[in-house]
């Protein structure tokens, strides 16, 4: 089969965190699955000018190239389907978060999202809260959310323990990331006592992320909300504690995990409670059983890829 990637998640030399959940979850099916693989990457960091030109340029690779099936990743990076709504070529789209729940300019990424979804044959979501959302199209949502090499980041922990650090999954500048939150109950934290160390992983290689991932104590997410975080799913296969907002698939994901917690509010004082549970245990026991739950829930990237690839193949021409 051949398989046309339309995706504004991808690595650059700019930015070599970007979408790398996607290209490895790319590299792992063209490597494992008889697939080849064509990728066009709108970088919309760039320039936003990046997404008119997609329109013209992906319909362009579609109507040269006979693809079996296009994959389209994040609902912006669709455009194209709406100047060619009767695409012959199957098209499934991968729902990421920020596509479907973003309220910032009136909701226009949200809008441009449902309007896509209605153009493509179907739609992969990663949690049940979007399940919810889209429940008028019910019929072409399959809920696959990304997975992980687990081992990867299955590394021993080093922190020496004269500092508690606590990890920032992600780019503190992003508003929905709600870093204004993170740091004032780090700084209340501090103010009781505790040493702190603050790690944002942002723009970090695979191996710098699983370097920084041993060091923690605790990962703390505070965002506004959330598909199903892969950087989670990596402190879990690193035996991170991890204390989260209710975003998201967190829930699911750390439920009965050790060490972990999940808040349904966005109370400082919440978070700080736990955080100071954590802070009271040896550095030794702010370990959890992560590995064990993602393996459960099969969220390793075989696991994935195998439905991926049969989602594929239940729609090739």
């Amino acid at each position: 089969m051949k398989i046309l990637y339309v995706t504004n998640m991808y690595p650059s030399a700019s930015y070599t965190y970007n979408g790398i959940h996607v290209k490895e979850q790319i590299d792992y099916l063209t490597k494992n699955y008889p697939l080849e693989k064509d990728i066009y990457f709108i970088d919309g960091g760039h320039s936003k000018i990046n997404y008119f030109k997609s329109i013209f340029r992906a319909n362009h690779l579609i109507k040269k190239t006979d693809y079996d099936v296009v994959h389209v990743h994040f609902g912006l990076s669709g455009l194209f389907l709406l100047v060619n709504p009767f695409l012959k070529t199957p098209v499934v789209l991968t729902i990421h978060g920020s596509d479907i729940n973003s309220p910032k300019h009136f909701g226009l990424m949200r809008l441009v999202t449902k309007m896509i979804i209605p153009l493509v044959d179907r739609v992969i979501i990663l949690n049940d809260k979007m399940l919810s959302k889209l429940s008028s199209q019910r019929e072409k949502l399959v809920k696959i959310p990304c997975g992980i090499n687990i081992d990867q980041f299955d590394s021993e922990r080093i922190n020496d323990g004269k500092k508690f650090v606590i990890g920032f999954p992600g780019n503190k500048d992003r508003e929905v990331k709600n870093y204004p939150l993170f740091r004032e109950i780090v700084t209340s934290v501090a103010a009781r006592g505790v040493q702190v160390e603050t790690v944002e992983f942002h723009n970090m290689t695979r191996a710098e992320v699983a370097l920084n991932l041993s060091r923690l104590d605790c990962l703390l997410m505070t965002s506004h909300s959330e598909g199903s975080p892969q950087i989670i799913k990596e402190a879990m296969a690193g035996g991170v504690p991890i204390i989260s907002a209710n975003v998201g698939d967190v829930e699911l994901v750390i439920s009965d995990v050790e060490n972990c917690c999940v808040i349904n509010t966005y109370d400082p004082g919440d978070y700080i409670d736990e955080i100071m549970k954590l802070t009271a245990l040896e550095p030794q026991q702010r370990i959890t059983n992560g590995k064990h739950k993602l393996s459960l829930l099969g969220f390793d990237q075989q696991s994935v890829c195998s439905k991926v690839y049969e989602l594929y193949r239940s729609l090739a021409k």
